[in-house]
């Protein structure tokens, strides 16, 4: 296809918004380094428990978060890592209106090859197992992807695979469809290569942005996955050898089971991230405390604002003996909403707002739990900050996105309490 024959394509597909509501701030506003400090993570005043003002103390607050002091018996597992390995061909077919428009019939081919991750089961929780690696293109670039679609020739991708449904999106980190890309018609699981194909229809637009016919998507290939013996990975929730560094509390039950999708009255199921001590930290383990998670970006402006005024609202409630943990979930930006974010945005965050909880960097939880979530039981798509609210018994009580101030939080944190009999589970 000529340059003057390329045209934009008009893509139904479902996304979420990810505009950040009442306004957008820059990293600037953050002095992030152009390069990662090292942070010194056996070193909590990098962060941790520990801020700059003198926060309010409370005995009975001070009971249900106190740091500690041993770790957890047991020892870690190591398991064999899933590969997984496709070849597929996408073959473009335009109907007689496109091809009037300038569309030409061709043909583009993909190689990917990826590795389990066991850290991310959040993106697609009934699959067994997530492979995330480079999708190349080794085929029809120049030709015909790169003049319709745009884009580079080598890319990111997940695949997931769950029974015989095939799960694949681009991107690292992202959330699975819920509706399977194509079902195979047989399992691989020993490396053999098994077949797959799936059928799709699009709308393509004219220069002028206008319907200018149908292209058709018919794309054939093979997959493969198997059990490498010589890769190991960690199990991602294994025992902790020593107490947090940055001197969390340790109240996980051990009992509780949650599972996804979230949802009100239902426990919230446990995952891992790191925090600003460089540690992997329990959710669960902030049992006994209310726990407000916060999907944050950097660059948002009523994300930054609702981190400013954390401080002063933690203050009030542990004033009148209410425990909370406010936990932002920091992302890599509004263009990377999925991206864990880098050793600079965490520690400019940190230098900025002083926090006295935990700042974990995400991969992707806050956007995958989240995007279930409030379209469902909040009747909204997703923006920044998304938030929620825990109780101290690990339940889901309510969420929303954006930030005007902390009283809606204040209310549901305060009519929880009464309710409960203004007493935790510890």
């Amino acid at each position: 296809m000529s340059p003057t024959s390329r045209h934009a394509l008009a893509i139904l597909l479902t996304l979420f918004s990810v505009a950040c509501d009442n306004g957008k701030a820059t990293d600037e506003d953050l002095n992030v380094a152009p390069t990662d400090p090292p942070r010194n993570e056996s070193d909590p005043t990098t962060g941790g428990n520990i801020d700059s003002g003198d926060p309010v103390q409370n005995a009975d607050v001070d009971a249900v978060q106190a740091a500690c002091t041993t770790g957890e018996d047991g020892t870690p597992v190591r398991l064999e890592a899933v590969r997984l390995q496709s070849t597929v061909t996408w073959a473009l077919d335009f109907d007689d209106d496109a091809e009037a428009a300038g569309f030409v019939d061709c043909t583009y081919t993909r190689t990917f090859s990826g590795l389990q991750r066991l850290d991310i089961p959040h993106v697609c929780p009934t699959c067994d197992f997530i492979v995330e690696g480079d999708a190349v293109m080794t085929e029809g670039f120049s030709d015909c992807y790169e003049p319709i679609f745009g884009g580079t020739e080598t890319r990111i991708e997940t695949w997931a695979m769950e029974g015989l449904d095939v799960h694949r999106r681009s991107g690292s980190q992202t959330v699975m469809p819920e509706d399977p890309l194509t079902t195979l018609a047989s399992p691989s699981g020993d490396g053999s290569a098994v077949p797959l194909a799936w059928d799709s229809e699009y709308t393509v637009n004219d220069d002028a942005g206008e319907p200018a016919g149908v292209m058709g998507l018919s794309a054939t290939g093979v997959v493969s996955w198997a059990v490498d013996p010589t890769t190991e990975l960690e199990e991602p929730f294994g025992p902790r050898s020593a107490p947090y560094r940055c001197g969390w509390e340790c109240n996980d039950p051990g009992d509780l089971g949650g599972a996804y999708p979230l949802a009100p009255g239902e426990v919230l199921p446990n995952f891992r991230l790191d925090d600003q001590c460089g540690e992997a930290v329990d959710i669960y383990d902030f049992y006994g405390s209310y726990i407000v998670l916060d999907s944050a970006q950097s660059d948002c402006g009523p994300c930054l604002a609702m981190a400013e005024e954390a401080a002063a609202f933690r203050d009030t409630m542990t004033a009148d003996g209410i425990p909370v943990r406010l936990i932002p979930l920091l992302g890599n930006g509004l263009s990377d909403v999925t991206g864990t974010p880098s050793d600079a945005v965490v520690d400019a965050w940190l230098d900025r707002f002083r926090p006295h909880d935990p700042v974990l960097a995400d991969k992707g939880w806050g956007y995958a739990a989240l995007s279930r979530y409030l379209p469902e039981h909040a009747g909204t798509d997703i923006a920044w900050p998304a938030w929620i609210v825990i109780g101290p018994d690990m339940t889901v009580i309510d969420g929303a996105v954006g930030f005007g101030s902390w009283d809606t939080i204040e209310g549901i944190i305060r009519t929880d309490w009464v309710a409960r009999g203004e007493t935790g589970p510890l």
